[in-house]
Order: C-alpha cells, then sequence, then structure tokens
C-alpha cells in the first residue's frame, strides 16, 4: 500500500513539474488586468528595425522640395527613422554654408552635393565612404557619368540621383537651310557649319549661351574643339596644345556669331524659336521647359575617352560626423530606389541614374534625344578632381571676357595658361 501511495504522489510532483517548465517556442505573460495570458515572441526571435534622427539638407526649388517632402513622408510611414528636412536658401552658396557647419560641428547627417563637389567634400574628411552605409549596388548600375565624380582614392563617396546634360537646342528650319539636319558631331563639321553660316547670313546670330556659365562654355569649346580628354593632374581646361589652339581658332572666328542668352532683358528663347536664332546650348531640364514645334533638341554622343558635352549631377552623401550612418543609408536607398527615380524625373525634369530605366526608355516616357551611349556607353571621362571647384571658378571670369569680346583669343589663350602654373 505504501509502495502505491509513493507512485502516486511521484506521479502528481511529475505533472507539477511539467506544467511549470517555459515552453520554448512561446513565453505566456499573464495581463495586469486578470485577463488570459498573451503570446509574447522571445527577444532573440524579434527582427531589428534601423531607427535613428536624421538631418537631410539641400538647395532646391520650392516645386521640387515638396516633391521630396512627399517622398519622404512615404519613408517615415514605413519606417521608423525621424527626418527632418532643410532646405538651404537658393541665395545661399550651399558648399560654403555647408562646409561652414562642418568645420563647427553641426554638419546634418545627409547632404545633397552637385557632383562637382563630392571629391572635394570627400578630400577635405567630410564625408563616408558608401560603403560604410549603402547597401544597394553601384558600379554597373547606375550611369558612369554620375558614378566617375563620386570615385576617389579607391571608393564611392556619394550615391547619384539625377543628371542634367547640355544640349543643343537648335531651329530645324534655320539648320535646313544650311545643309544640315542636326547639329555639327566634329570639329571638322563645326568648321565647315561656321563657313556656311557666314556666307548664307540667314540670321543674326548662329548660337546663344550664357556667358558666365563655365559649363556651357567648356561644351563649347570641346563641341568646335574635337572634345576633351584628360591630360593628368592639370585643371580641366588645360587642352593638348593641338586641340587648343584650334579649339581657340574656331571660337575666335565663330565669337562674332554668339548671343549672351544671360543679358538683362533678353529673351534668347523667343529668338530661336523665331528663326533669328540657329542654336542654344543650355541644360536638359531648360530645353525641355521651352520646348517649341519648330526646335529640336540634340546630345552628342558620348564616347570613349572623350568629352563632348558637360553632365551635371547631384548625390546624396553622408557626413562623416553623423551618428547614424545605417538610417541615413536606409534614407538614402528609398529616395534613390527605382520607384522615387521615376517619380523624381516626372517632377524635376533631371533625368535619372539607374540604367535599367533607360533599357526601357519608351516605357520610362524618357526622351528621344537621349542618345543609348548615356547608359551603355564604356570608357566614359568627365573632369573629375577635389580641386574642380576652383578650376571652374578660375576659368569662368576669362572665358567670360573673351566670349564677350573684352580679350582677345591670345590674350585669353595667356590666362589659361597662368591658371594652369
Amino acid at each position: 500500500m505504501k509502495r502505491k501511495n509513493h507512485w502516486v504522489l511521484f506521479a502528481i510532483l511529475l505533472l507539477a513539474l511539467i506544467n511549470l517548465s517555459p515552453s520554448e517556442e512561446l513565453t505566456l505573460v499573464r495581463q495586469e488586468d486578470g485577463g488570459e495570458a498573451q503570446p509574447v515572441t522571445p527577444p532573440e526571435a524579434q527582427t531589428k528595425e534601423e531607427t535613428g534622427h536624421i538631418q537631410v539638407a539641400v538647395q532646391m526649388n520650392e516645386t521640387d522640395f515638396r516633391r521630396l517632402e512627399e517622398m519622404n513622408r512615404q519613408f517615415t510611414l514605413s519606417h521608423p527613422v525621424e527626418v527632418d528636412l532643410v532646405n538651404v536658401p537658393m541665395e545661399e552658396s550651399y558648399p560654403a554654408y555647408q562646409r561652414k557647419l562642418m568645420k563647427l560641428g553641426e554638419s546634418p547627417d545627409v547632404l545633397l552635393l552637385d557632383n562637382v563637389w563630392v571629391r572635394r567634400f570627400a578630400a577635405d574628411g567630410y564625408l563616408l565612404p558608401t560603403e560604410g552605409y549603402f547597401s544597394g549596388s553601384l558600379s554597373g548600375e547606375v550611369l558612369s557619368a554620375s558614378l566617375i565624380p563620386n570615385e576617389w582614392n579607391g571608393y564611392v563617396w556619394g550615391v547619384p540621383l539625377d543628371v542634367d546634360p547640355y544640349v543643343l537646342v537648335y531651329h530645324e528650319d534655320k539648320l535646313k537651310q544650311l545643309g544640315w539636319k542636326r547639329p555639327p558631331a566634329t570639329a571638322d563639321d563645326w568648321n565647315v557649319f561656321v563657313s556656311t553660316f557666314k556666307k548664307q547670313h540667314s540670321q543674326p546670330y548662329l548660337l546663344g549661351l550664357d556667358f558666365r556659365d563655365p559649363y556651357a562654355a567648356a561644351t563649347l569649346l570641346w563641341q568646335v574643339g574635337g572634345g576633351w580628354k584628360p591630360t593628368g593632374s592639370g585643371p580641366f581646361y588645360v587642352m593638348e596644345e593641338g586641340h587648343l589652339t584650334y579649339a581657340l581658332q574656331q571660337l575666335e572666328s565663330l565669337r562674332s556669331t554668339l548671343l549672351d542668352s544671360s543679358l538683362t532683358g533678353l529673351d534668347a528663347w523667343s529668338k530661336l524659336s523665331d528663326g533669328e536664332l540657329s542654336m542654344m546650348i543650355t541644360t536638359a531640364t531648360e530645353a525641355e521647359k521651352h520646348r517649341h514645334p519648330r526646335t529640336k533638341i540634340w546630345m552628342p554622343e558620348l564616347q570613349q575617352n572623350l568629352a563632348s558635352t558637360w553632365i551635371l549631377g547631384r548625390s546624396y552623401a553622408v557626413s562623416s560626423q553623423t551618428d547614424h550612418p545605417d538610417a541615413a543609408g536606409l534614407w538614402i536607398s528609398e529616395m534613390t530606389s527605382l520607384y522615387n527615380q521615376a517619380r523624381w524625373y516626372e517632377t524635376t525634369g533631371n533625368l535619372p541614374v539607374l540604367k535599367t530605366i533607360y533599357y526601357e526608355a519608351a516605357r520610362n516616357q524618357l526622351p528621344t534625344w537621349i542618345p543609348a551611349t548615356l547608359a551603355a556607353g564604356s570608357g566614359i571621362v568627365l573632369p573629375a578632381s577635389p580641386s574642380l571647384p576652383e578650376q571652374l571658378e578660375s576659368f569662368a571670369p576669362p572665358t567670360t571676357d573673351f566670349l564677350s569680346g573684352a580679350i582677345t583669343g591670345k590674350q585669353y589663350r595667356g590666362r589659361l595658361a597662368e591658371l594652369s602654373r
């Protein structure tokens, strides 16, 4: 009888131990109000989401900024990251503003930079390489023209957002009168083109551009001179001796036919549509804004190891002073995603940087004037250097003086030579 009681007691204790043992799959938490126990996922099984509070600084017009705010709202709805957007006033020198904040240790976490400034900020130690925060792929996925300016010292320092190439807008009938279906594509073509124009005198001006715009002036110099090739560590305006001499000779003969589109009170676009001007050099975004039935847009093919037009662009970069690189990278990934690239193009007119969008250009409603080599071209070159901002600043004044006739071609060449020393 005693043995039987012992077995009964043992069974009761065993059942009690089983009921008290925690489950490997589920933990029960008793609510304070006496309700039923609710299952809670163990901490080690929870998915870790990136959190943080970041500040993003940009400089753009109000329409573009509103689109960015909308995209940012969508991001914050699905990610536990707080984001403060700061739109620096257009009258402020954006690079100077950002460098001042960097020196004070008050830098925003994310900066939107013109591509010409990325290498400079990186060389000054103000940026983190993208490998430290961006999980996406850049090499082979984005346009070479937008990636080249961001590469320095073996690293990539910015995630491209958009591009805005310089193009030629031309009056179709006026070019046909000169015997051309589109603008000239080589130095020899330009020579014939200018000679034909001078003989016919069919309109007052051949070509318009903003004389103060160094990118437009460089594009003109490359066009008439046969393109630009890298010359080592020298400034971008140091061309091969033969090329520079020929380009300046061409510009000298062309100068009397040039129109400064930046002159106060001058409507260069009306002159172009009315046939008083044959062509204009400007950005693609400006060209698209001034579409006219009598004008067309042309962009030269991108050639291997030869630049023929300047391609502007912007990139997001992360400050080296940030405390939340992962949150910053997550935000940048979302803003530059395939979906948001399309939305950004619709609003701003700035072309996307992802190659896949160009492979289905018609479906994505991209302009037909975009050359296939913009996405598929290899060996593309563009001026890129930590000193490029200073080079452009030095290049602009003598170039403006030369185009406006204030100095001769010989004087202009001498001033460029002085700057190169």
